[in-house]
């Protein structure tokens, strides 16, 4: 009996040179491969030679009425086929020959797994920006099939589930239409369903994909990113805990005490002041440490790109719970990998470890000049 799969690509461009090649794939003879290509653009306009290629047979165009959002875009992916596995892949990646191939292998190999991550290649960085992306770790997701045997959660660029396994487990429109969180939330609770089970990493299983915007500086991603992943905890409080506050948050109850004590202490208002110059200060020093001990070549940009890129994301996550009146929420974290661990503050690195050193000694010179 032959494996189906059906392929689900969410778009907005439909670009020819990533669409096309993507489409013909090889097929595997011992499976059955269905394509589903949903456009989350009801204007888009398409070349020739993808309308060739939609046979409304094994290939298929949707075209979503409105704009829904990437969630609810994968949705009807999935509602729109039968098959016993599902493979997401982005709409901006470059495929390797033998990736249906090696997917349905793996099933047939292991046809208990409740999904499989591919592993999704990033060309190496020319610019600043780009280098601090890799330096800051936010990119590790991407390669994880490089470096686990199985994970809690997988990029959608590039990554299979068991359709029995899913179930009735869809992507929420909680999230942020244009991405972020989502794709965390809808792994882990497949894995919930399914006793905790991993996913099977696959490195083999490769896709290429350009960096975002050709390398230039943007910070609107990892906003929109912190945004979308403030709603894990909320949605997913198993894998929460509480921590220290991290630098957005402290500066933001810092500026709400300073703004209270120029009615009250003027002094201690000083003391405030001086004291958010020093948070500054020590996320700099920490941010450094830690990219030179990822990124060794690293110099002053590729450091202040690394600080701003993990401000930025924290911002986004303290705007999230705000907007969303959680203030409770602050200091809440989440644990991605999949741990379910209640125990406050206790993870140390060497970001934590230098902030642990320097806060103590900050406040202890403040007082003293």
């Amino acid at each position: 009996m032959k494996i189906s799969v059906d392929v689900v690509i969410p778009s907005f461009r439909l670009e020819e040179k990533y669409i096309v090649p993507i489409l013909s794939l090889a097929r595997p003879a011992n499976a059955i491969i269905t394509f589903y290509i949903v456009v989350d653009n009801p204007t888009i306009e398409y070349s020739q030679a993808i309308k060739s290629l939609i046979n409304n047979n094994d290939i298929f165009l949707i075209i979503n009425s409105e704009n829904l959002g990437a969630a609810d875009t994968r949705n009807a992916g999935i509602a729109a086929g039968k098959g016993e596995w599902i493979l997401f892949l982005d709409d901006d990646i470059v495929v390797e020959k033998n990736l249906l191939e090696v997917y349905v292998n793996a099933i047939i190999e292991s046809p208990q797994e409740i999904g499989f991550l591919g592993l999704i290649s990033f060309p190496k960085p020319t610019k600043d920006f780009t280098r601090a992306i890799e330096a800051s770790g936010s990119m590790d997701i991407f390669n994880i099939a490089n470096r686990k045997d199985c994970f809690a959660w997988g990029a959608t660029a590039n990554a299979m589930i068991s359709r029995n396994a899913a179930g009735d487990i869809r992507f929420s429109s909680v999230y942020p239409k244009s991405g972020g969180g989502e794709d965390v939330d809808f792994f882990l609770k497949i894995r919930k369903e399914n006793g905790y089970k991993n996913f099977k990493t696959l490195p083999s299983a490769v896709v290429h994909h350009p960096w975002w915007k050709k390398e230039k500086v943007d910070f609107k991603r990892p906003f929109r990113y912190g945004k979308g992943n403030s709603h894990l905890g909320e949605l997913n409080p198993e894998y929460a805990y509480y921590d220290f506050l991290n630098a957005p948050e402290i500066l933001l109850v810092t500026l709400a005490a300073a703004l209270i004590s120029i009615f009250i202490d003027y002094s201690f208002f000083i003391f405030l002041l001086k004291f958010i110059s020093g948070i500054i200060l020590i996320e700099l020093i920490a941010s450094a440490v830690q990219t030179f001990k990822r990124f060794p070549k690293a110099n002053l940009k590729v450091i202040m790109f690394v600080l701003a890129l993990r401000f930025v994301h924290e911002s986004g996550v303290l705007a999230g719970k705000i907007s969303r009146l959680k203030a409770w929420r602050i200091g809440e974290r989440f644990h991605d990998d999949g741990k379910i661990n209640k125990l406050y503050f206790y993870r140390s690195n060497t970001y934590r470890i230098v902030k642990w050193i320097l806060y103590p000694l900050l406040i202890t010179f403040l007082f003293y000049h």
